[in-house]
């Protein structure tokens, strides 16, 4: 059984690489990130109920909560993207412009506090609606899943290159 799981949660994160990584770019792979970023909020969400072995009362109350801040949060890391993006091409240029850099900054600086904040939202919920037992697994959770998703997406982005593609 431990081993289907690890299997689904390789492939889960496999397919969302793409998601995550700012060095993809193509027109196809942007189609697709949402809809992977989707596939790994809907995966933790899952597994966190497993883990945390929530009632039907708690799924209820978290499960909206934890998933309309999912979506915020992943607009924000998406125009956080987007203005990292543009700030390193700002700074390769041959000539900056200083007044698009600090705006930039600010921008980013900005999504960063409001990504916190949202982290801080979730946290405040969860610590209303679980049991001690429930906060202590919570917070294993959290760190060992993120810790198997950064470990699968190098393991996918170092496999990328051995993919033969067409053009």
């Amino acid at each position: 059984m431990n081993r289907k799981r690890l299997i689904l949660a390789f492939l889960g994160v496999a397919l969302a690489a793409g998601s995550w990584s700012p060095a993809f770019g193509s027109p196809q792979e942007t189609v697709f990130r949402p809809r992977l970023r989707e596939n790994i909020s809907d995966l933790y969400l899952v597994r966190l109920t497993r883990a945390l072995d929530l009632t039907e009362e708690q799924t209820a109350k978290l499960y909206p909560v934890l998933t309309r801040t999912e979506k915020e949060k992943a607009a924000l890391q998406s125009r956080m993207g987007a203005d990292l993006r543009d700030l390193r091409q700002e700074l390769d240029g041959p000539s900056f412009r200083e007044g698009r850099v600090i705006e930039l900054v600010a921008r980013i600086r900005e999504a960063r506090r409001a990504i916190r904040q949202k982290e801080d939202e979730v946290e405040a919920v969860l610590e209303a609606a679980l049991t001690p037992l429930q906060r202590a697994r919570y917070l294993v959770f959290t760190v060992d899943f993120m810790r198997i998703v950064g470990e699968n997406l190098q393991r996918a982005r170092g496999q990328r290159g051995l993919l033969k593609r067409n053009p």
